[in-house]
């Protein structure tokens, strides 16, 4: 920057120099007091207005020539991929107003590596047609992935943990160019596609609601519209935590049923909170005492049989009777 500056100033030295000159040729060349012509009398005649010095130089005109815009060279290995280094391509032949055989070299001299050799190798045609030499190098270092598996990553595509708005709004836009390239038909309703897919995939469960009531009532909307207003919307939801979200039922429906709830949980009997009685610890594999199952290194003892417990009908045959107590 500082060199264009100095430049331009000796640039402009240099003119002011040269219109002191002029100024002062000019002056030399007018007629002196002796070389005026002699007055005829006649009728008066209105002399034209003489102008001054100052008034008599010219405006002065600065003249800037702005540089050659760089280009980075391609290899298809490193750098740009061949879709940003086409983008530069392409804006620096329009700055230079190159012809169609001078872009087809200024192509070639911007390659090197295997991508030179590959034009190297390639027929005159394609090699003096700037749009073939750029089919070309799409086709050996463009996307390898298909079309089908292109339109699977961009519908399946969703907000990641921890990604912002602004970043999952980028990444469909890119994968959504790298369908629309790979493409074998014109897609007139990718803009809303796009759209679509940023609501339906946003993590935010409120925010979606709220977008896609916005959609309902601005049917054309674009992406950046919308995104636009899930930012807003987004950043007056956190600005300390004022605004709540929407939530599916009013806050005095909440309050009333924990107040409910409450008085539920203080309704169960206290014996709950207890903790249970435990009794003598009986090993499962020995059936011995003081230890449990896990700790023991014992041979396995069946457990013992319990004996049968009384029922209704054997208790009532062992009970006497009143007969029985009172003798014969």
């Amino acid at each position: 920057m500082e060199e264009e500056l100095q430049e331009l100033r000796e640039v402009v030295a240099q003119l002011r120099a040269e219109n002191e000159r002029l100024r002062q040729d000019h002056f030399l060349a007018l007629p002196g007091p002796s070389d005026a012509p002699s007055i005829v009398p006649g009728p008066s005649v209105a002399a034209p207005p003489q102008l001054s010095s100052a008034q008599a130089v010219l405006p002065e005109r600065f003249v800037l020539v702005p540089r050659d815009r760089k280009c980075q060279k391609f290899n298809g290995r490193v750098g740009l991929s061949i879709d940003e280094w086409v983008e530069e391509a392409k804006a620096c032949m329009q700055a230079r107003h190159l012809s169609v055989s001078d872009q087809a070299f200024f192509l070639f001299d911007h390659l090197e590596g295997e991508a030179r050799e590959e034009i190297r190798y390639r027929s005159e045609i394609e090699r003096n047609d700037p749009d073939k030499v750029i089919l070309v190098l799409r086709e050996l270092y463009g996307c390898s992935q298909s079309y089908v598996s292109l339109q699977e990553a961009f519908f399946s595509r969703k907000q990641q943990e921890g990604e912002s708005l602004l970043e999952f709004s980028l990444a469909l836009m890119g994968l959504l160019e790298r369908v629309t390239q790979r493409s074998p038909y014109v897609m007139p309703n990718s803009q809303i596609l796009l759209r679509d897919q940023f609501i339906e995939h946003v993590c935010d469960v409120a925010l979606r609601r709220e977008l896609k009531q916005l959609i309902r009532r601005q049917p054309m909307l674009t992406l950046l519209e919308v995104r636009s207003e899930a930012l807003r919307w987004e950043r007056e939801g956190m600005l300390g935590s004022t605004r709540g979200r929407s939530n599916s039922v009013p806050s005095a429906y909440g309050i009333q049923y924990g107040v409910q709830g409450e008085s539920r949980v203080g309704r169960f009997p206290q014996s709950r909170s207890q903790p249970p009685h435990r009794g003598p610890i009986i090993c499962r594999r020995c059936q011995r005492l003081g230890h449990f199952a896990g700790e023991c290194d014992g041979e396995r003892v069946p457990p013992r049989p319990q004996p049968p417990l009384p029922t209704a009908s054997s208790s009532e045959g062992i009970q006497p009777g009143p007969s029985a107590l009172s003798g014969n």
